[in-house]
């Protein structure tokens, strides 16, 4: 399992429990297909890019976690993610004459061009960024 899948298993399943306060994260993600070193990864993960809260991180075991306005803004689809996230189910809220209507997909949530972890496609120096311009105008113009 890629980690952007991994990332959407463990958002939404804190996402299911945002009505909580604090989230047991043994007893949320210990059902998911999720290996235990990994379930820590992407948790820290998470929290870096303050999608999620983990106050207390005990000696043994996950913790306890929770859900930030940021994170829950990201599986509803309302703010851009930091990093790429699958969602297996993509929640649209809205509010249409006080009825709330939930739209339920899969979803690949990717990361603005411009992110850090999509750098991997720009050229890294000038002298790349000037090939890559040549190469292009070369094509172009028809002289390859």
């Amino acid at each position: 399992m890629r980690d952007n899948e991994l990332r959407g298993l463990i958002l939404e399943a804190l996402y299911n429990q945002r009505r909580k306060d604090l989230v047991n994260l043994d007893q949320e993600l210990g059902a998911l297909p999720v290996p235990h070193g990994a379930t820590e990864s992407i948790l820290r993960q998470l929290v870096k890019k303050g999608l999620l809260e983990r106050p207390n991180q005990l000696l043994n075991g996950l913790g306890n976690a929770r859900i930030t306005a940021y994170g829950i803004d990201v599986v509803q689809g309302t703010s851009t993610p930091p990093l790429s996230i699958l969602l297996r189910e993509r929640i649209t809220v809205q509010d249409v004459r006080e009825r709330n209507i939930q739209n339920v997909s899969d979803t690949i949530l990717n990361v603005p061009m411009d992110h850090a972890e999509t750098s991997r496609d720009k050229p890294k120096s000038s002298f790349d960024r000037i090939s890559k311009w040549w190469k292009h105008m070369m094509e172009k113009f028809g002289w390859v």
